[in-house]
Parts: structure tokens; C-alpha cells; sequence
């Protein structure tokens, strides 16, 4: 009964268990040490435990080095932010926060240890514990360039992650003397009022770097709307001759929904007038690039036959 507790324990933690909660479930040392000798349980870490089997994976090494840190951890900083998908943060070196004083050495992990980690500050992704985004945002506040934490900011607005109010509120809330970051983060914050609308000029930069580098042939920035000369307005690149327009689709960065609205009537009327519209996503250009060049590739050479 305790193997069968223990492995649908491990099943919903991406393979992996901690001693304290295999006694929980009822093992005893005794039981444990039978388990690791006959290598039916194999150690990961002091007091963290796998099953054979266990396929490598970013999410399974976060939840790892949770169980490691112990019950009180969570996934924070530039790892909680590439949980939670804030733009510009991938899946990389594995980060955990922990009260300080609760522990001092991490095999699997870098650990970071605060003050005033509270509970209402951490919260479940992907059944790995992790600060809130506005949490991660007021770390992220003391690690990162302000050009990046504004994106990260902006991103998680958008996409309604959090709000304003509860992201100003958790920067008031950790405030104190000497605290890195946080003037910066007022600054943004102050910057962005109560109803921001961020540029996407970084997403815009990044499509046409993916493209060049892509070998793709030039296209026309900003070019008008090709359909009317009635409506102002202009896309992001087009290729006129094969009649293809290509969009950093800044969804994530509208906060308001008539933005989304107006960029798919623009796309409707574009394919009424014979433009294919192809809209590519942060995500896409960041982590999906050759898919990005490939799908382009397939349309401009459609277009030409």
C-alpha cells in the first residue's frame, strides 16, 4: 500500500518524492532503505527520491529542487518567470526561494533565501510551487535590466497575470530601506498609470532579426494597408509582389479588447483582397524560429507559382 501511495505520489510530481512525504504516507526508514538497496526508489538528492524510469525534464528538475528545499519553497525569480511564460524568460537555471534561515545548502537548485516570503506570495503552476507573478515581478525587480523587467511588466498586464493594484500593492508591501529594485519598478509602474498601452517595438525587432537571419528575402516595413487608401493605419512587414503581410501579433500586450478586434477585421479584410496574413507570437520568435522562417518560406513560394 505504501508503494502504490508513493508512486501515484510521484506520478503527479513529474516523477519525484521527498523522504518527509514518503513517511507521511507511511514508510518507515526502515522500508526506505530496503526500497533504495534494491533500487526501486533511487536518490536524487538528500531526501529526494525518483522512481527508475524518469524522463529529464526542466518542470521535473523545478519540482526536484522544491522538494529538496523543503515543504516552504517555491520556484521564484528568472525561473518562476519562464514558469508563469512572462516574455523573454525560457526554461534555464533552476531558481528557489526559501525563508531565510529554513536552509542553507541545495544540491539541485540556487537558492535564494528571503525575509519576507510569505504565504500569499506563492502560489501552484503546473503543480509546482512558485511566488506569484507579482511576486516574481518585485524579485525579478533586483536581477534584471529595466528594459526587460518593463517587458516582463507589460507582459504580465496584458495578459492579465496580474493587475496594477496587485502588483503595486505587493512592491508596497516588501518595501523597505535598501531593498534592490524597487525604485526602478516604481518608476514602471508610475510610467504605466492606470490603464497602460506598452509599445511591442521589441517583438517588432525580433520578427524582422528571426527573418534576416532566416535568409528570407527583404520586406517592406510599415507598408500601408494595401487593400484601402481610405483607412489609415499600416502592417508590420509586407512582401507586395507575393501579396503576403507578416504581423508581430501583440495580443499578449493589448489591454484592451477592441485591439484584438481591429487586428482580426484588418486580417478578414486582407484576405478579401487576395493578402495572405500570417501573425507570429513572442513564444514563436523566441523559441520556434525555424518554424517561423519555414512557414514564411512555404507562403512566399506559393505566391510566386
Amino acid at each position: 500500500m505504501v508503494d502504490d501511495a508513493v508512486a501515484r505520489l510521484a506520478a503527479a510530481q513529474y516523477g519525484f518524492f521527498a523522504r518527509w512525504q514518503a513517511l507521511g504516507l507511511g514508510a518507515t526508514p526502515q522500508l526506505m532503505a530496503r526500497r533504495l538497496r534494491a533500487r526501486r526508489w533511487l536518490r536524487v538528492a538528500a531526501g529526494v527520491y525518483s522512481l527508475p524510469g524518469v524522463a529529464p525534464s526542466w518542470r521535473g528538475s523545478l519540482m526536484a529542487a522544491c522538494l529538496e528545499a523543503g515543504p516552504a519553497a517555491a520556484v521564484s525569480h528568472e525561473a518562476a518567470a519562464a514558469l508563469q511564460g512572462l516574455a523573454t524568460f525560457a526554461p534555464g537555471p533552476v531558481v528557489v526561494m526559501l525563508r531565510h534561515g529554513d536552509h542553507q545548502r541545495t544540491r539541485l537548485s540556487r537558492l535564494r533565501q528571503s525575509t519576507d516570503l510569505r504565504a500569499h506570495h506563492c502560489t501552484v503552476v503546473d503543480g509546482i510551487p512558485v511566488t506569484t507573478v507579482a511576486r516574481t515581478l518585485v524579485d525579478l525587480a533586483a536581477t534584471v535590466r529595466p528594459g526587460r523587467l518593463r517587458t516582463a511588466v507589460e507582459d504580465a498586464l496584458a495578459a492579465k497575470s496580474c493587475s496594477l493594484t496587485e502588483l503595486t500593492q505587493c512592491r508596497e508591501e516588501l518595501s523597505r530601506p535598501g531593498k534592490r529594485g524597487l525604485r526602478q519598478l516604481a518608476a514602471i509602474l508610475a510610467s504605466l498609470g492606470p490603464a497602460p498601452v506598452p509599445a511591442a517595438t521589441a517583438l517588432e525587432r525580433r520578427l524582422r532579426r528571426v527573418l534576416r537571419e532566416g535568409g528570407l528575402p527583404s520586406a517592406v516595413r510599415e507598408h500601408e494597408l494595401p487593400w484601402t487608401r481610405d483607412t489609415p493605419g499600416r502592417v508590420d512587414l509586407a512582401f507586395p509582389r507575393q501579396r503576403v503581410i507578416v504581423e508581430a501579433d501583440s495580443r499578449r500586450w493589448h489591454t484592451r479588447e477592441r485591439d484584438f478586434e481591429t487586428d482580426r477585421r484588418r486580417d478578414r479584410q486582407a484576405q478579401m483582397a487576395g493578402w495572405s496574413v500570417y501573425r507570429f507570437t513572442w513564444d514563436d520568435l523566441c523559441h520556434r524560429p525555424e518554424e517561423v522562417v519555414a512557414t514564411l518560406r512555404r507562403a512566399l513560394g506559393r505566391s510566386r507559382k
